[in-house]
């Protein structure tokens, strides 16, 4: 048996698709703040282009980088910011869509889930973090 101890207990619906959290990006002193799904097939953190704009992001300015997915791919660009959610804070290199189209938020492994340790009860709506700390 292992034991794990988690800083954080969230509680979400399970009824909904997806589990979302309240994320606040910020760059300097501008903040945005929306609601992003967890996704631990999602190479890294994917955010709607308009928040990028928010907190004042030239766009195209970033590291231009291609996401494929099953049914299509898309173009991105990479910038580094500060990730909030339920009381965590870190520096993290994230990306945000080109096409203003884009209209999904998603926290994925590089940048979010490499920073926390996660335990999921999807039946009861639990969602347990704790900030990753090298031993």
């Amino acid at each position: 048996m292992h034991r794990l101890d988690f800083e954080n207990l969230i509680l979400y619906d399970a009824g909904r698709v997806g589990i979302s959290l309240d994320v606040k990006i910020q760059l300097g002193n501008l903040t945005a703040n929306l609601e992003a799904k967890i996704d631990t097939g999602a190479e890294g953190c994917i955010f709607e282009r308009k928040y990028g704009e928010q907190i004042g992001i030239e766009i195209e300015s970033g590291e231009l980088q291609n996401f494929s997915t099953t049914t299509n791919s898309f173009n991105t660009y990479g910038h580094s910011v500060t990730l909030i959610t339920k009381g965590f804070r870190f520096d993290s290199y994230v990306f945000f869509a080109a096409d203003e189209s884009f209209q999904k938020n998603i926290l994925g492994r590089y940048g979010w889930l490499n920073r926390l340790i996660v335990g999921i009860n999807d039946y009861d709506g639990k969602l347990y973090l704790s900030r990753y700390e090298s031993e």
